[in-house]
């Protein structure tokens, strides 16, 4: 190691430096020196990529919402539950979309956040679920001061299982005590009774009745913005299926129909 310490041009001693800086000679080295410095790169390199690999092959961690808290800050996690309201979907001037789904596995409530352009590619797949799907999500957690909330990036992040519907009349249905019809999907055959009417968000509202009475249709605005939903393709008789939500407070209120996708309307005559 004696070539490494002192210069072998002008005898000073340099130490480890790589260059004499009295005279400016490049200072030879061990073929071991190369070894180690290469050798802890290439290292490294594959480190990272055992890791990236580790990581890919890892499950997620599935966790009930009422155990996450601020310690999951940006952790990836899956989560299982009901979509406990209609999922809200919210078009921007610049027709970008966001859609928002809250999750309730009995622990807690989850607000999901999807992101333009992953909404479309939700739509496109028709995996957006709908109000009273058990769904089983995977995504990155976030808080924001008291705020918490999950965010899909991709639409293998989400998986929906739908209820097989119950055939009932509106009669049935309306006299179900509340809360207990929350969540159950029926299926109906009637036709819409009067002039449908369109919110502010792009939601419709529709009053269907069969031989046994009247209830109300709530068609989410997802449906009508992706999927081309129009009252006026649908005149004629109708099977209907959908889940049954309260409108309403819990003193004063009425059962309502939520469907879940455009295939929730079938014209039967």
């Amino acid at each position: 190691m004696e070539e490494e310490k002192y210069c072998p041009n002008c005898g000073r001693y340099v130490g480890s430096l790589e260059v004499c800086p009295y005279c400016g000679t490049k200072m030879p080295k061990h073929t071991s020196y190369y070894y180690a410095k290469y050798g802890s790169l290439t290292f490294a390199v594959f480190g990272i990529l055992f890791l990236l690999l580790f990581a890919q092959s890892t499950p997620v961690q599935y966790v009930h919402i009422g155990d996450i808290g601020p310690t999951y800050n940006y952790a990836l996690v899956e989560i299982r539950g009901v979509v406990a309201s209609t999922p809200s979907l919210v078009v921007k001037g610049d027709g970008s979309t966001t859609l928002y789904i809250n999750v309730d596995d009995g622990t807690g409530v989850m607000a999901v956040h999807v992101y333009n352009p992953n909404v479309e590619r939700l739509a496109e797949k028709n995996k957006i679920p709908g109000y009273g799907d058990f769904v089983t999500i995977k995504g990155e957690l976030y808080f924001r001061g008291t705020n918490r909330y999950m965010i899909i990036n991709a639409p293998d992040q989400i998986s929906i299982n739908r209820a097989q519907p119950t055939k009932m009349t509106i009669s049935e249905i309306n006299k179900i005590s509340y809360p207990y019809g929350n969540y159950l999907r029926v299926s109906l055959i009637g036709h819409i009774a009067s002039n449908p009417k369109l919110t502010r968000s792009g939601a419709y509202v529709l009053n269907f009745t069969d031989n046994t009475g009247y209830i109300s249709v709530f068609v989410p605005t997802y449906i009508v913005h992706f999927y081309g939903f129009n009252p006026d393709n649908y005149s004629g008789t109708i099977r209907l299926c959908g889940a049954v939500q309260w409108y309403g407070s819990s003193m004063s209120g009425e059962w309502e129909i939520v469907p879940a996708g455009i295939d929730d309307f079938k014209v039967i005559s």
